[in-house]
């Protein structure tokens, strides 16, 4: 039953299957695989419109309004309303700045991505931006046990996440059953896998997918992102992601948290090292515990901004704090660089996170709380940090030009 709800979610993809020619063989030369890419991408534009390979459920999670409640979507949108940063950081790749009395950029992770794009044609483009996110599909959906998870393309990440999650949950006074999974590019080499996704979640004319339709999308797939462009299915851009979400019990899904490769590989390259590893684990873990307070999450950019500006606080004041990750100032400076280069000024979006400067300043009013509690010693309840945070929120939004 559990599994039933991927479908919702894999129909962002817009999905439609694909015809056994499709099928191509990553040993082939470069110009015979761009051939056979665009003739799969006119294949499965055909299929889209015919509608013969279809999710066995109606409208995509990503797409389903918060707070939307009927039979069918009910399930769904309780999901995704609660799956915390997941299209947020999908929204980085390809978000516009709009200035207006505030300052917002260009920051590094704008600079960061367009190089992992660099030679890509309109079918890399296609297979990315339709097929792109099974990683976070399995990590999310089917990823249910906890432990034996690896982070990063070669389990570099491994050791600091599982240190600073063990950490976490001994700081906050919050319930502990919060799985962390890991999301790698390298499912899409995984052709079992795929192909049972695939069959288990889609029908095709009606009826079950079958085997050779299944089998030449999974084979097609590995093709595209197994490539030199998708830098062998460790690009940044197929795990440039990390969320957190509730519990779904009667579903199986337990609270989680999701690590990307990605994420924390572009934080990597732009210096940051386990800093950024850090303050994106304490910054999920912060929705965490708005969950466990029953902290309003809204549906407009204003209250996005209040949540994500609050678990910006919630990191800086465990990384800071003696008791959590005691971090120096030197390198508090570079997690605050973290937040700052994930800004936004998107401020007509649901998704609005707060531009880059709200995000250093909620980062900053965290450590300076941290900071005031050294001698004591004490580590606030989450319940008082609220109230604190809430108090002080209308100076962390007001423009810059005031």
């Amino acid at each position: 039953m559990k599994k039933l709800l991927v479908l919702s979610m894999v129909s962002l993809f817009l999905l439609a299957g694909c015809e056994r020619e499709s099928s191509l063989n990553v040993t082939e030369n470069n110009t015979t695989q761009e051939a056979n890419l665009s003739l799969a991408k006119e294949r499965l534009n055909a299929l889209i419109k015919e509608g013969k390979l279809v999710p066995k459920f109606g409208s995509a999670l990503a797409k389903t309004a918060p707070g939307a409640s009927n039979a069918r979507a009910g399930v769904q949108s309780s999901i995704w309303s609660k799956t915390a940063d997941y299209t947020y950081y999908q929204s980085l790749v390809q978000r516009a700045i709009n200035p207006d009395d505030y300052e917002c950029g260009p920051t590094e992770i704008d600079g960061y991505i367009p190089p992992l794009i660099v030679g890509w044609t309109s079918s890399d483009f296609f297979f990315y931006n339709n097929f792109g996110d099974f990683a976070f599909l399995e990590a999310y959906f089917l990823d249910n046990t906890d432990g034996g998870d690896s982070f990063g393309t070669n389990g570099q990440f491994t050791n600091v996440t599982n240190r600073v999650f063990k950490d976490l949950k001994r700081f906050w006074n919050i319930p502990t059953d919060i799985q962390i999974a890991d999301a790698h590019g390298t499912i899409y080499n995984n052709v079992p896998l795929v192909v049972a996704m695939i069959k288990e979640f889609f029908t095709y004319g009606g009826g079950p997918v079958p085997d050779d339709i299944a089998l030449d999308l999974a084979l097609t797939l590995q093709a595209v992102f197994g490539s030199p462009k998708f830098h062998y299915f460790n690009n940044p851009l197929l795990t440039f992601n990390a969320f957190a979400s509730t519990a779904e019990p009667a579903y199986g899904l337990p609270k989680k948290i999701v690590m990307g490769d990605g994420i924390q590989q572009a934080y990597a390259d732009l210096g940051y090292s386990d800093v950024a590893t850090q303050a994106i684990l304490a910054h999920e873990y912060g929705h965490h515990v708005q969950f466990a307070q029953n902290v309003d999450f809204g549906n407009s950019p204003e209250g996005t901004r209040r949540t994500e500006l609050m678990a910006d606080a919630f990191a800086a004041y465990f990384l800071t704090h003696k008791r959590g990750a005691a971090l120096n100032w030197q390198r508090v400076q570079e997690f605050l660089g973290v937040f700052y280069s994930i800004g936004d000024c998107a401020f007509d979006n649901d998704g609005h996170h707060g531009t880059p400067n709200q995000r250093m300043k909620a980062a900053e009013f965290g450590y300076e709380l941290a900071n005031q509690a050294q001698k004591q010693g004490q580590i606030l309840t989450s319940e008082a940090f609220i109230a604190l945070f809430d108090a002080e929120l209308p100076a962390l939004v007001a423009p810059d030009a005031d």
